[in-house]
């Protein structure tokens, strides 16, 4: 009981962050938060169940412009766009799930590639509803009268929506939707064995990382104020998966780190315009090799972080069926 408080620490300390901020560097936390909640999301998908899809910006763009053009055009409440953001996003991207099915590793991430580019080349060219590359403005949001409106009051809606977001993460991977998940991850063949539903598992996975995305759109949008097709091409796609990667697969500390870094990263070393580029892939090269498993898997070894997910231990999780005491010895003679 007492670590579960002790975990929400670090929320309640976020929310004094206003006091020691300027108007950039809280636009900065702002970002930082957003990028949170979407790289979550990736991770769900990327790193806990090892599929390489790579439609997640586009779907971010999704929830984004869903939130924007429901409050411009139809005057929906950004309250009631918000959620419908995430829905709209997991539809879309349980499209992607059907690929997932036939297609493994390169060639599903090559189709999930195309596949967000046609959702950017639809926001572009279906300029009738999204207004192509003139871009949608969203209306300030109100609360009970409170207009959430410069970057401060937006700070605490994006504090308490990634805090529910990070909640609810955790909970699915303590539960065993999250165990099939590594399941898949470590052996899809074993899992399949063990009961595990592994078409329907990769489809709750894919929808549920596009329904993340959809909630990151909806607060990037919040953030900005103001969107276009350009925010979600294959440049962000790359920011994203670097970020998980970076922080560390299988770790939503990973998650938050790798978030951190690479949306902070940009803005320190703006003042160094020509060496930008060179400079962060030489970071990113480095901490990749130094670290193949992230900054957080760095971590976990030094001790310096909890093990969230006990990913190399997932057959102690099966269940303890006489089929599945017979895998779980093969799978245990296996090299981890």
């Amino acid at each position: 009981m007492r670590l579960r408080a002790l975990s929400w620490l670090p929320w309640l300390l976020l929310c004094f962050v206003p006091l020691f901020t300027n108007g950039y560097w809280q636009y900065t936390f702002n970002l930082v938060l957003v990028n949170v909640t979407i790289i979550v999301g990736l991770n769900l998908l990327l790193g806990y169940a090892d599929q390489f899809a790579f439609s997640h910006a586009a779907l971010m763009g999704i929830g984004a412009y869903t939130v924007s053009l429901l409050g411009a055009r139809l005057g929906v409440s950004f309250w009631i766009g918000l959620p419908l953001s995430g829905v709209t996003a997991a539809l879309i991207g349980s499209i992607a799930a059907l690929q997932a099915m036939r297609l493994k590793r390169v060639y599903l991430a090559l189709v999930t590639i195309a596949f967000a580019e046609l959702i950017v080349w639809v926001l572009v060219n279906w300029r009738s509803v999204t207004l192509g590359t003139d871009g949608v403005s969203l209306p300030t949001p109100s609360f009970f009268g409170w207009d959430v409106e410069g970057d401060k009051r937006v700070y605490f809606v994006v504090l308490a929506v990634t805090a529910i977001m990070w909640w609810l993460a955790g909970r699915i991977l303590q539960s065993h939707i999250g165990r099939a998940f590594i399941a898949i991850r470590e052996n899809e063949i074993l899992a399949q064995c063990c009961g595990i539903n592994v078409p329907l598992t990769k489809t709750v996975v894919f929808a549920l990382s596009a329904f993340y995305a959809g909630i990151g759109g909806a607060l990037f949008a919040l953030v900005l104020g103001f969107i276009v097709p350009s925010s979600f091409n294959l440049l962000t796609l790359v920011m994203q998966f670097s970020a998980v990667v970076l922080g560390g697969q299988i770790s939503l500390i990973g998650s938050a780190i790798g978030a951190g870094l690479l949306t902070a990263l940009p803005e320190v070393l703006r003042d160094f315009q020509g060496l930008q580029e060179v400079i962060y892939g030489v970071v990113l090269i480095a901490c990749v090799v130094i670290m193949p498993s992230g900054i957080a898997g760095q971590l976990h070894r030094l001790h310096l972080l909890p093990r969230e997910v006990l990913a190399r231990h997932w057959r102690d999780l099966l269940p303890t069926t006489g089929t599945s005491r017979w895998l779980r010895r093969a799978a245990a003679s296996r090299p981890q």
